[in-house]
């Protein structure tokens, strides 16, 4: 099979189209035939090592990275039942396994789905990694108002539907170019940061996602109501002691892969509930320029490898 691999940690140059044996599957893996590879900002972030300690990931070098994939299970291990070849399937693991940039993956039935008939392969590579991450920072979070900064991105567009479905109504964050785009995806209300009154009259909020860490729980304080939540992508043990002192919920992304969290966000989708934009599908041997993109921060929901 063809994979995308990294021998060393640098600039996406050091991403190389690599011939490799086909991987098997054990007991509780199945095999999947890839049709299409989620991108994300941690993809990159652990190649070029400027994830917090991610000198430590070093020792899994040579790597294939890649978190979520579609596609069509091709073998199935000893022990697995709800899986057969020929079933169309979304997977979701951890970009520190990595493996999705690839042909073919292997991976624990635990992390699979079974793909709905009304769902294309290129969607369902979109939603795992940054769908899950946001509803598992929202979900039963109490209140009746939210903001969410970085809401262009991967996690920031998928959440502005997964919050109204969670009661929520939503502010909106991204640039002034955005705007548009962001009332597409059923924002209540639009900001754009990057206007000279930012923040002036923006009022105060129940909960505030930051999907892009761009704020700490002090910084974010004087958007949210007494006892209201601070989330972000990128929790930071920093973060504690100052949201504590302020009153206020702390919740740092520590997604998870849960196979009921992964057929809710399926459900939403395909309802139309939620909306999962697409902003380029590129080839598998073009990985390299789908890190440029996402390292470039201006990217409208997800880029996607595809596997022809």
């Amino acid at each position: 099979m063809k994979a995308i691999v990294y021998r060393k940690l640098g600039p996406a140059d050091v991403l190389q189209v690599e011939e490799l044996p086909d991987p098997l599957p054990a007991a509780h893996q199945l095999q999947i035939q890839v049709r299409a590879i989620g991108t994300n900002p941690v993809d990159f972030k652990l190649r070029s090592g400027t994830l917090p300690l991610a000198f430590l990931f070093a020792w899994k070098l040579p790597f294939i990275p890649g978190a979520e994939c579609s596609g069509i299970v091709s073998a199935v291990g000893a022990a697995v039942r709800d899986f057969v070849p020929g079933d169309r399937v979304v997977a979701f693991h951890s970009a520190l396994a990595g493996g999705a940039y690839a042909e073919k993956w292997v991976v624990d039935q635990k992390y699979c789905l079974r793909l709905d008939d009304r769902m294309d392969f290129a969607t369902a590579a979109a939603f795992p990694l940054a769908g899950l991450t946001a509803l598992q920072l929202l979900d039963g979070l109490p209140g009746a108002a939210a903001l969410v900064y970085g809401a262009s991105g991967g996690v920031g567009h998928l959440a502005l539907g997964i919050a109204r479905q969670l009661g929520f109504t939503v502010t909106a964050v991204a640039s002034k170019r955005n705007g548009d785009f962001l009332r597409e995806l059923g924002a209540d209300h639009v900001m754009a940061y990057d206007t000279e009154n930012f923040g002036e009259g923006a009022g105060v909020y129940d909960v505030f996602l930051d999907a892009v860490a761009a704020y700490t729980p002090a910084s974010a304080a004087r958007f949210l109501r007494p006892r209201g939540a601070y989330l972000t992508t990128l929790p930071h043990p920093l973060h504690f002691l100052p949201a504590w002192r302020r009153g206020l919920k702390y919740r740092g992304a520590m997604v998870q892969s849960r196979k009921a969290d992964l057929a809710r966000l399926q459900d939403w989708i395909v309802s139309g509930k939620v909306k999962v934009h697409v902003d380029q599908k590129l080839p598998l041997a073009e990985a390299k320029e789908a890190h440029r993109l996402l390292e470039q921060g201006r990217t409208r929901g997800k880029i996607v490898l595809l596997n022809d």
